[in-house]
C-alpha cells in the first residue's frame, strides 16, 4: 500500500460528467461485467464513442485499470466494444496501453489527456 500513498496526493482538476441513461443502457448491453466508471463520451462526424474504466489499482507511479470503449462509426448501425489493459502514468501525465508482448506503450493523447490522467491517479 505504500505505492498507493505515492499516487493519491495528486490533485485532480477534472472529473467526469454523469453517465446518461442512454449510455448506461448501452454499457450494460455491450461491456462485460460490472464496476465500470463512465469517463467521457465523444461525438464527431466520423464516430460516436464512450470511454469507461474499472478496477483502478496503484502500481508504483502508475494506476493500472481495464479501459472499456464503446464505439459506433458513421454509417454503421451496430456498436462495437473493446476492453483494454491500460494505465495512467502519473509522473509523465500520459496514458499507456499493454501490448501483446506485455509491454506498456504510449497511447495517443488528445486535448485534456493530462487532466484526465491526474483524475485517474487520484482514484485508488
Amino acid at each position: 500500500m505504500a505505492h498507493a500513498a505515492a499516487v493519491s496526493p495528486v490533485r485532480a482538476e477534472w472529473s467526469p460528467a454523469s453517465e446518461s441513461p442512454a449510455w448506461r443502457e448501452l454499457r450494460r448491453r455491450e461491456l462485460p461485467g460490472e464496476g465500470w466508471t463512465f469517463v467521457e463520451a465523444t461525438r464527431t462526424d466520423r464516430f460516436e464513442a464512450a470511454e469507461y474504466l474499472r478496477n483502478p489499482k496503484a502500481v508504483d507511479e502508475t494506476v493500472e485499470m481495464e479501459a472499456g470503449v464503446l464505439i459506433k462509426r458513421s454509417g454503421q448501425s451496430a456498436w462495437s466494444s473493446r476492453v483494454l489493459p491500460m494505465r495512467a502514468n502519473c509522473t509523465q501525465g500520459r496514458m499507456e496501453q499493454k501490448n501483446a508482448e506485455g509491454q506498456w506503450t504510449p497511447y495517443p493523447g488528445r486535448a485534456g489527456t493530462a487532466v484526465k490522467v491526474r483524475w485517474i491517479c487520484s482514484l485508488p
